[in-house]
């Protein structure tokens, strides 16, 4: 009894011990060791997740973020060179180019041509749903009413005659630009780490349907963190995949995801009733 005793204090001590990096490599490699993890404090395993949705979020939104912006030459650089020249300025708005897009699928279409001084309704093309059009002085927008003629909104540039902003004037503002991409990275945090708790609620709810009839000692709560820890591997691949851009890769690593979550949840379940069994 002393011994058994002396061993509980001894592993105790080393998942105490544990380092950041010892869970991570727990968390994506070692599924039998597991109970490591859920014995650590409630502040270190929220911190595991705090460092591993940063990680997942800077491959996923950071990385191809900065890459572009750096490759452009900065924001400052984009304005100036990379988009077309524009001017907004005495209730006029002037662009050097002409873009026309139509979703046949949908039946949309907008259009941004700032030669044409006014759009009124007999410009929107016929047999579509919904139109956008922008021109020198207002913004028309267009939805169809199941046969009833249509709604028209207008909005004229007439009442933002003190407002005027051209790329210059929007490149001045660079440093601003940059703070608004660091809160916009830090939204995207924050929908990482909701959509990766509901998607464990969602594993730990079919894993305990599926297992139910084993796992009598396993409370649908420990279930839930095993499958908060199992998506760990998972959670960066698709990070990897959607930081690579390609279609065919996203949907793979997604596919990965939810395979190699369950499979290392069955693991650790199996391997926890095995051993409460002996």
């Amino acid at each position: 009894m002393e011994n058994w005793n002396r061993k509980n204090s001894e592993e105790q001590q080393e998942t105490e011990k544990m380092r950041m990096s010892d869970c991570f490599i727990t968390a994506m490699f070692l599924p039998k060791e597991y109970d490591k993890l859920l014995n650590l404090k409630t502040g270190r395993r929220i911190a595991y997740l705090v460092l591993l949705m940063l990680l997942a979020s800077v491959i996923q939104y950071a990385i191809p973020t900065m890459g572009a912006v750096a490759g452009m030459g900065g924001v400052r650089n984009i304005v100036l060179h990379e988009i077309p020249e524009f001017a907004f300025q005495d209730g006029k708005l002037s662009f050097d180019k002409r873009l026309e897009h139509t979703e046949e699928s949908t039946k949309s279409y907008m259009l941004l041509d700032t030669d044409v001084e006014k759009f009124t309704k007999e410009d929107v093309p016929r047999n579509m749903s919904d139109a956008i059009l922008i021109s020198q002085t207002n913004i028309l927008v267009y939805n169809s009413m199941g046969g009833l003629g249509g709604l028209v909104q207008e909005q004229t540039f007439d009442s933002y005659k003190p407002l005027t902003i051209t790329n210059e004037a929007v490149a001045r503002q660079a440093p601003l630009i940059y703070i608004i991409l660091v809160l916009l990275f830090v939204v995207m945090y924050g929908a990482t780490f909701v959509k990766y708790l509901l998607l464990a609620l969602f594993f730990a709810a079919v894993m305990y349907v599926m297992t139910r009839s084993l796992m009598l000692e396993l409370t649908f709560g420990k279930i839930y963190q095993v499958a908060v820890l199992a998506q760990s591997v998972g959670i960066i691949v698709v990070a990897i995949t959607y930081c690579i851009g390609s279609p065919l890769f996203i949907l793979a690593g997604n596919a990965f995801h939810m395979l190699v979550s369950v499979m290392i949840m069955n693991r650790v379940l199996v391997h926890k009733e095995m051993g409460s069994i002996l």
